[in-house]
């Protein structure tokens, strides 16, 4: 009943609850969960693959969709619905076929469809999938596996010799079987040779395999089914030779290794084929004896189907040697036993019922679930074609704006040229806030009537200017220029706040300096910075450092400063000042921005402050470049 509720309300979580509480954590707890209950509760696993289900649907996890599906068909391999299991293993394959073909799951879907194709006398396709799955062994044990998979589908198909070729041969295994594998393939080996009609071979790998499970304890079931296919088909055999002798050794070794084994609804079916054996022998005493003893054991075990059989035919023995009182006894306990059989199949068939509802409700689950995944997609579908129809508006009114752009572009196009050439002149021009401060120091030496201070101060800035004017011409200059350039910048900063700053100037002693180019005043106006919004407001002296390094395809520049950093210069600065943009910084970025493009480079800029806020650290990093290159 609780698990009744439980999937009631399962059934009634809409797509979106699915969506909103699923993980790929909870759908591998429940798929674990199943696999766990598959054999013992296949209802629960159900149950709990349906959940499993829902979510990868609602996630779109295709991978664990396929294998819920999977788990599906192993639970109904497991209770003998082999169309359903077909059903669900086909669910499984196209989820797994394009992505996910080399995954272990995708390898036991197509043996999945294999062993029902086998059992659902498929055996073409039953043969496609398996060969399919055949190179996707892990290891030997699973190569192994696959080999005798494809050699039971040739030996249904009453192959014999391809059969024969596909099992493995005990000479040429590299690696040891487990103790099942091993017992069906011996197993196959004694269908095989039965098929064949060589009883003597046949007989000797049935008890081969007979030894194997006994060594082994606990055998598989498949291996189990083997020996038992294989029993019977050597009996078949014999029968038809009329080796009874060899039959009833047969039976005798197949009762007394069941009996080992505790498996006592084979030994009461060994006891119904060896009384059949007995009889043609003319043992009829010894063959009764045998029905008895199977109509007690499959009583024994709860086997009213078996108990049945027994005395079905303990009637016809009877009726046969004109016992008709024995036969009419042995024909009422036959038809008491058939009613409680009946019964108990129907028990089996409400049980049975039972699965295949939840099967049912798990389909009509996943069709919810999907058909409101859908129209959640439809939803999502309009959201999309709406926004691509805002997008195409958008697009239009762009393409309006372009052309029009490019008109009044067209229009201007002389007056631009001569815009950019303008601008290329400018590009490499000093700064004019340093013109102007500049001027201002050499206002503050007037001032204060130190005419000789001024006087060197204006020949120093001459040389500067000429320098300056020489290299704005060129769009790259060397390294040795810009190092006289910012040597006599750095010179004259200093001479004006001496009692501010010292500064060092390194150049790495590697660097070409006469054959590495770069732009020019690119540097300069970072060490403005330094000094007017960093250094000169400070209360103590301050260091700047200056260092221009190669590093492997660029060289690296570096500018630090132990001034009051950048936060504290906001501060300082009036309501108008904060208002203007530094043109040197935004001239800066702007030529980085154009020699990227022209020249398919990374010029690099970054600015960092210092511990505590104190201080500011610039760092370029500019391709090297040769002088004939630019």
């Amino acid at each position: 009943m609780m698990m009744c509720l439980a999937q009631d309300k399962r059934k009634a979580e809409s797509f979106r609850d699915l969506k909103s509480r699923s993980s790929v954590g909870l759908i591998e707890l429940r798929l674990r969960e199943a696999a766990e209950n598959k054999t013992t509760f296949p209802a629960e696993a159900l149950t709990q693959v349906q959940e499993a289900l829902g979510m990868s649907i609602a996630q779109e996890d295709k991978f664990n969709e396929a294998r819920c599906y999977q788990l599906m068909g192993e639970i109904n391999e497991g209770i003998g619905e082999w169309k359903l299991a077909l059903a669900n293993y086909q669910e499984a394959y196209p989820l797994l076929t394009t992505e996910f073909s080399e995954t272990e799951p995708y390898r036991q879907v197509l043996e999945g469809l294999g062993r029902t194709h086998l059992r659902l006398k498929n055996y073409d396709d039953a043969l496609t999938h398996f060969k399919e799955a055949l190179p996707l062994a892990k290891n030997s044990e699973d190569q192994v596996q696959l080999q005798t998979e494809l050699a039971e589908v040739y030996l249904e198909m009453g192959n014999t010799t391809e059969a024969l070729n596909f099992l493995p041969k005990k000479s040429s295994q590299k690696t040891k079987l487990s103790a099942g594998l091993e017992a069906r393939i011996q197993s196959l080996n004694a269908r095989i040779y039965a098929r064949r009609n060589e009883t003597e071979k046949a007989s000797d790998y049935y008890q081969s395999s007979q030894n194997t499970l006994r060594a082994a304890g606990q055998a598989p079931a498949r291996a189990e089914e083997a020996e038992q296919s294989a029993k019977e088909e050597i009996s078949n055999v014999l029968r038809e030779q009329k080796k009874y002798e060899e039959d009833i050794q047969l039976r005798n070794r197949s009762i007394e290794y069941n009996l080992e084994s505790d498996n006592l609804k084979e030994v009461s079916k060994d006891k119904i084929q060896l009384s059949k054996t007995l009889e043609a022998t003319g043992e009829t005493a010894q063959a009764i004896q045998q029905l008895m003893e199977a109509a007690v054991i499959a009583d024994t075990i709860n086997d009213p189907r078996k108990q049945a059989d027994a005395f079905l035919t303990l009637a016809a023995l009877y009726e046969k040697n004109n016992q008709t009182q024995e036969a009419l006894r042995a024909y009422r306990q036959y038809s008491k036993a058939i009613i409680r059989a009946e019964k108990q199949f129907e028990q089996k068939l409400l049980e049975r019922a039972d699965i295949i509802k939840i099967q049912k409700d798990i389909e009509e689950f996943t069709k919810k679930v999907a058909l409101e995944q859908r129209e959640e997609s439809l939803a999502q579908a309009m959201l999309q074609r709406q926004r691509l129809i805002i997008y195409g508006l958008s697009f239009l009114i762009l393409i309006l704006l372009i052309t029009a752009y490019l008109i009044y572009k067209n229009v201007l196009a002389s007056k631009r040229a001569n815009q950019l050439l303008a601008l290329k002149s400018l590009r490499s021009q000093m700064n004019p806030h340093f013109i102007f401060n500049a001027l201002n120091s050499v206002n503050h030496f007037i001032s204060q009537s130190d005419e000789r201070s001024a006087n060197a101060f204006l020949s120093e800035f001459s040389k500067l200017m000429r320098l300056v004017l020489e290299n704005s011409q060129e769009d790259f200059i060397t390294v040795a220029k810009e190092e006289e350039l910012l040597s006599l910048y750095l010179k004259l900063e200093h001479y004006r706040f001496r009692d501010k700053f010292d500064y060092t100037l390194i150049v790495d002693e590697n660097l070409a300096k006469d054959t590495v180019t770069l732009p020019p005043m690119l540097i300069q106006p970072y060490i403005e910075n330094a000094v007017w919004h960093g250094l000169r407001y400070k209360d103590e002296k301050g260091q700047l450092e200056v260092k221009l390094m190669q590093e492997s395809n660029h060289l690296r520049v570096s500018i630090s400063d132990t001034g009051i950093g950048r936060q504290r210069s906001r501060e300082l600065k009036t309501e108008n000042q904060r208002k203007q943009q530094s043109t040197g910084m935004k001239n800066i970025q702007q030529r980085l921005s154009i020699l990227n493009e022209l020249y398919q480079t990374r010029f690099e800029v970054e600015v960092s402050d210092g511990k505590r806020g104190e201080g500011t650290y610039v760092q370029l990093v500019i391709p090297l470049l040769s002088a004939a290159k630019p």
